[in-house]
């Protein structure tokens, strides 16, 4: 094959690769059309603002992803993707606007655990919660590398029950995805009387129980690309990895 039939061949493949019928994607919760979980998001007004800082490996994961979900469901909040905070411009200007009080929900022995001691802050100013949305060990790299979220009080919570988020083995039996973290972290905001939500939070968990509910069909049914044979393993039957028996998950 000479240069010119080459290049003649590489421009109709590239024709052909253009005129491919796109998966068109839902702007809400950024699944494509046949995945598409918006039947299952309800709209949360809080007046805590939430801030998702999204790891590009995780802004990636559309299948699996809560971060997206939970900016579906929070109209108070924002993504903002990157791995070093240090001086990224929203997160500053975030930081150092004096009308609000910024923390990171993120633990560590410092950290105000509201699930077990009363959070007292001043009501004039807006709650800005920064939330890492990434894998334990990029969460744990983007705190290191981030010298404005390291210089920020920290806020968590304990959780009272392990994760939901079934298709997903998680390094510690504590630890929540995204959307299960803002659950909780909600739920212990309403018991202290900071936010007023009826329990309307409580869609967060079954928009998470939709994601696995689909997740697992797509998993069991041969008649998908998706499809692999006995892929799902029980919680019970989980082997946990021994790493974090002597390894920190967080940045203390």
């Amino acid at each position: 094959m000479n240069k010119e039939q080459y290049l003649a061949k590489k421009k109709l493949a590239q024709v052909e690769f253009d005129n491919i019928q796109r998966r068109k994607t839902c702007l809400k919760c950024r699944r494509t059309i046949d995945a598409c979980l918006c039947e299952s998001i309800v709209e949360i007004e809080t007046n805590t603002m939430f801030v998702l800082l999204m790891h590009p490996m995780e802004a990636k994961k559309e299948k699996v992803g809560t971060g997206r979900l939970t900016n579906a469901s929070l109209e108070n909040s924002k993504v903002i993707m990157g791995i070093d905070f240090t001086d990224d411009p929203e997160v500053n200007a975030l930081i150092n606007d004096s009308n609000n009080l910024c923390f990171a929900m993120y633990p560590g022995k410092s950290a105000i655990n509201i699930s077990e001691e009363k959070f007292s802050y001043d009501k004039k100013k807006k709650l800005v919660i920064f939330i890492i949305d990434a894998t334990w060990p990029c969460a744990k790299k983007m705190m290191k590398l981030s010298e404005n979220l390291l210089e920020l009080p920290r806020i968590c919570f304990t959780p009272t029950e392990r994760s939901r988020f079934d298709i997903k083995h998680q390094p510690m039996d504590f630890c929540l995805s995204t959307i299960e973290s803002v659950h909780y972290f909600l739920s212990a905001l309403e018991e202290q009387g900071i936010e007023k939500l009826s329990g309307k939070h409580d869609s967060l968990l079954k928009t998470l129980e939709a994601l696995v509910h689909y997740q697992l069909e797509c998993e069991n049914d041969p008649n998908r690309q998706t499809y692999r044979r006995n892929s799902f393993t029980p919680f019970e039957k989980r082997r946990k990895s021994a790493k974090w028996n002597t390894r920190s998950l967080f940045v203390d």
